[in-house]
């Protein structure tokens, strides 16, 4: 692992500023030690995860920590810092009832995936880039992809028969509708990241344990805000999640 890098990120989280391009990890295995080393180095706790898929060649899963100190409840209120973009995505999230362990002699399966998790939920997930652009993804990956934090909205039950791949999906910027339109998710089904890394689990930080939110990938377009505005989305069977900010 490069103590450089991961010297560089902590730096970089406490004062909310950018990376240099270079020293970056070798590979994906090395981003995911100098993600666990900076975790450490802050003396972070993992409360939850983001999955998704690599966005190079072999598209392979990949899961993103989000430390603890970063969720923060719907209607709650975010210290934007100006000068740095901010992207908020609107994510379906589960909560895990029970801890989903790295298991290679066995494949997890979506509906037993479902029976790990109590509940789930609407959330806003807060990216705020802590790499050059164009840098190498394995930076990103590092820097747990960009994640800085984690709104948790209103949550539903569990249940095999609700099809998460056509709700109605609104999301207000500035009191502006940003977005109206059904489904969204990049894989259609916003389950299979979690499906896919739950049977290709790499990190170094211990796994995916119960009580853990795990947000599935974004239902809306990308877009950077460059100045704060209040938040607000909207799910179908599922209601309203808000942020303020300051």
């Amino acid at each position: 692992m490069n103590e450089q890098i991961v010297r560089n990120f902590v730096e970089a989280r406490r004062a909310r500023t950018a990376v240099p391009a270079d020293p970056c990890p070798a590979d994906q295995a090395e981003a995911y030690a100098v993600s666990a080393g900076i975790r450490a180095a802050l003396s972070e706790v993992v409360g939850g995860w983001k999955v998704g898929h690599a966005p190079e060649g072999s598209r392979a899963p990949m899961g993103a920590p989000m430390y603890a100190s970063g969720f923060l409840k719907s209607g709650g209120v975010f210290k934007f810092k100006p000068g740095r973009a901010m992207i908020p995505e609107i994510e379906i999230a589960v909560r895990l009832s029970r801890d989903l362990p790295p298991r290679p002699d066995k494949t997890y399966s979506r509906d037993e995936i479902l029976e790990h998790c109590s509940e789930l939920l609407l959330g806003i997930e807060l990216i705020e880039r802590r790499i050059p652009k164009g840098a190498a993804f394995a930076l990103n990956l590092a820097d747990d992809l960009g994640n800085i934090g984690y709104v948790v909205g209103p949550a539903i039950k569990v249940s095999r028969d609700l099809d998460l791949t056509k709700l109605r999906c609104q999301f207000w910027i500035g009191g502006a509708l940003h977005t109206d339109r059904a489904g969204g998710h990049a894989k259609g089904d916003p389950l299979s990241p979690l499906v896919d890394w739950a049977n290709a689990q790499r990190d170094r930080h211990g796994g995916m344990k119960a009580g853990h939110v795990v947000t599935l990938g974004s239902l809306t377009p990308m877009i950077e805000m460059l100045e704060p505005a209040p938040l607000r989305a909207a799910l179908e069977g599922f209601g309203e999640v808000s942020l303020a900010m300051a």
